[in-house]
């Protein structure tokens, strides 16, 4: 079958809209240097967005006297302007947020967890003693019991609030006691409610679903509180491990989806928790993770045929800094991800960090990139403290760092305030 062909018969069985280009070359004079090639000949919609985010970041790195195979002229070093990011994020604290922001009202504390998260990462001292007041009175708002959490005041409490919640509160360096207030009792026993047959864990009580999503917020939730029990954990590798699919990366259920960024992430984040990173197919993820990251770009992105998006400097990036911590190996380029990030998710002209060439900043990229961009900085290594598995790391010396706080990159937190929040718990009973 030829080339078009059998391009036709593909577009045709996934049910594309857009029609094959033919091109005839019939001139035997003709330059072959200027012929385009298949990719071109071929045209998709992703391949012409691709083109499009590849032609900006390319301007980007010429201007930036950086070249697309990522090394450098002049020996100009980007930098991260962190006081203009500063105000972006502070802005959130000091001023009411636009309408077009309702949308996440159910998202009450991933909001606090991003800008506070983005602060600390920044610089330890920038998130304000007033402002660690704000977030605490909050969350304890949207849960008078202190635990677990919804998405809003009145809302059900759902797995992914009461996980942005705990992270929020690590943030607060226990003002007011805040920390001894968390109701561990009450989030175990709604923990175990949610617990399926199968070893995942829904997401909300009769109405969530069931993936690795739901899964890494139960158990980052349960070992930051020193509540992770036999009990709550059983069966949870056999799910996760059914979930990693012939792709190498992980997708949202057992043996049901594509692998993604953000699944693998959750996936591989929730088998270091459980010390069973060695039940997966830890090569074949490496190659998956490598894949993700386009020479050309530069930067990561979160499935095959995809576009770059500076989040997955985190989703992805961080799991292969999990895989590195644990002595797998390094599976991705940081040099190359950092001028990425630098050159490609800031401009000098609106604050806070962004996706890509083309995209405006938001509180979400602003925080995953961050973190990211710590990855890129850093390298990472596991270390044994009081019998439990933890990770450390120590900035590269290879290049100009931007001065961020270490990270732990299981738990998208800096690496001392999650050190002190279960340093905290493990002196705690239930």
């Amino acid at each position: 079958m030829s080339t078009a062909r059998r391009a036709k018969y593909i577009s045709k069985l996934l049910g594309r809209k857009r029609a094959i280009i033919e091109r005839e070359i019939t001139d035997t004079t003709v330059n072959m240097a200027e012929v385009a090639p298949l990719m071109k000949e071929l045209e998709t919609d992703t391949t012409l967005a691709r083109n499009d985010v590849l032609h900006s970041i390319n301007k980007l790195l010429e201007n930036l006297c950086l070249e697309p195979n990522n090394s450098t002229k002049n020996n100009l070093e980007l930098e991260l302007n962190k006081d203009f990011h500063k105000v972006y994020l502070e802005m959130a604290f000091d001023s009411a947020l636009p309408p077009q922001m309702a949308a996440l009202d159910a998202s009450q504390p991933w909001l606090l967890y991003w800008i506070a998260n983005s602060l600390k990462v920044l610089d330890e001292s920038w998130l304000s003693e007033t402002n660690k007041h704000l977030i605490v009175e909050k969350l304890f708002h949207i849960s008078p019991d202190h635990g677990p959490f919804g998405g809003g005041v009145g809302q059900l409490p759902h797995l992914a609030g009461t996980y942005a919640a705990i992270n929020a509160l690590s943030l607060c360096d226990n003002i007011d006691q805040c920390w001894e207030s968390i109701n561990r009792g009450a989030i175990y026993k709604w923990l175990l409610s949610l617990k399926q047959p199968d070893g995942g864990f829904k997401t909300c009580l009769d109405v969530g679903e069931v993936d690795t999503r739901g899964v890494y917020c139960a158990l980052s939730i349960a070992s930051m509180l020193d509540i992770l029990t036999d009990e709550l954990t059983e069966g949870v590798v056999e799910y996760l491990i059914a979930c990693q699919n012939y792709e190498g990366g992980f997708g949202s259920g057992p043996f049901c989806d594509e692998a993604h960024g953000g699944y693998t992430f959750c996936a591989v984040g929730s088998l270091a928790i459980l010390n069973a990173l060695d039940k997966m197919n830890t090569e074949k993820l490496m190659e998956w993770c490598s894949a993700r990251q386009y020479n050309e770009e530069l930067g990561l992105c979160g499935r095959s045929n995809k576009l770059v998006d500076g989040c997955y400097s985190f989703w992805v990036g961080a799991t292969a800094a999990i895989l590195e911590s644990y002595n797998y190996g390094e599976c991705i380029n940081k040099d190359a991800l950092r001028n990425y990030i630098l050159a490609c998710c800031q401009t000098e002209t609106h604050p806070g960090l962004r996706d890509k060439p083309g995209k405006h900043s938001d509180f979400y990229h602003t925080n995953y990139v961050l973190l990211g961009l710590a990855v890129s900085e850093c390298a990472f290594f596991s270390t044994n403290s009081n019998g439990i598995e933890m990770i450390d790391s120590q900035i590269n010396n290879n290049n100009v760092n931007s001065n961020l706080s270490k990270i732990n990159p299981v738990y998208g937190l800096p690496e001392d305030n999650f050190k002190n929040f279960i340093t905290y718990f493990k002196a705690k009973t239930i």
